[in-house]
């Protein structure tokens, strides 16, 4: 029970937001004359993660879209949210668009990719992580009651999916931010995760349609705002479809439920 409590609060403190698109344009140019970038957050959105995100990537050279996509009644219903975001907000107008996606968020493009590809989306990055992939059904095993108050329906309907690659066909440019740690949440949670069978940090197993790849330090939770670790390798991508040289492309070796103090010493 002391578990449970301690699970509560993070997820309740983390998630109590009233979240609403982020808009940042530039009104001085056509629509043919600028890139858009657009961000999918998931489950770990807040309006602190929100004002981060904006004041990162703000002034990258991109009219800048963070969606308030996610309906709690369904899944469906957040497909046909972000369905009529993308349209609202004449993202076919861009010269090029380009995707950040959190977990739910690449699910949620490449549904909608699936039936509605867009020919001007040049490039979408991927933040994944065979770990956090499964708090949804963490959530739903052991956190039902406490997870559909916060969350609604969509949680469950996620923890029910399987993921799949972006159909090769598609001239867009993908890359992969693979996390190699846990959040404090599924630390918590660390036998019930591996529950569901081993761990596969394998680039070509999670996705197997990518131009490149990167494995982080960064858990889940800080994705979300440690832009002074990660931004560079972000933006670097987003340019030029591929990561720095620098960039780690090797899996971390350690336990990915240990606790790291030190975020700073690793990318």
């Amino acid at each position: 029970m002391y578990k449970i409590i301690i699970a509560f609060l993070i997820v309740f403190i983390s998630n109590s937001i009233s979240s609403k698109d982020i808009i940042v344009i530039d009104a001085q140019k056509s629509f043919s004359e600028k890139k858009a970038l657009v961000i999918l957050n998931g489950f770990g959105d807040s309006k602190k993660n929100r004002k981060i995100q904006k004041e990162y990537f703000r002034s990258k050279g991109y009219d800048l879209f963070i969606l308030d996509y996610i309906e709690k009644s369904s899944l469906k219903n957040t497909q046909d949210k972000f369905n009529k975001l993308y349209d609202f907000h004449k993202l076919s107008k861009y010269k090029e668009v380009s995707f950040f996606c959190y977990i739910i968020g690449g699910y949620v493009l490449n549904e909608f990719l699936k039936v509605n590809y867009k020919k001007n989306i040049k490039t979408i990055l991927y933040d994944r992580s065979p770990i956090q992939e499964r708090a949804a059904k963490v959530a739903r095993d052991k956190l039902q009651l406490i997870s559909f108050l916060i969350y609604g329906r969509v949680l469950k309907d996620f923890s029910e999916i399987s993921f799949s690659s972006l159909d090769k066909k598609f001239d867009v440019r993908v890359g992969l931010i693979i996390e190699n740690k846990a959040t404090r949440l599924m630390r918590i949670f660390e036998k019930q995760a591996l529950s569901y069978g081993p761990l596969d940090f394998s680039p070509y197993k999670i996705n197997n349609n990518h131009d490149d790849f990167i494995h982080t330090i960064l858990d889940h939770d800080l994705m979300y705002r440690r832009f002074d670790i990660i931004g560079n390798e972000i933006i670097h991508f987003l340019e030029f479809g591929v990561f720095t040289e620098k960039a780690k492309r090797i899996k971390y070796n350690l336990n990915p439920f240990k606790k790291v103090k030190d975020y700073d010493i690793y990318l």
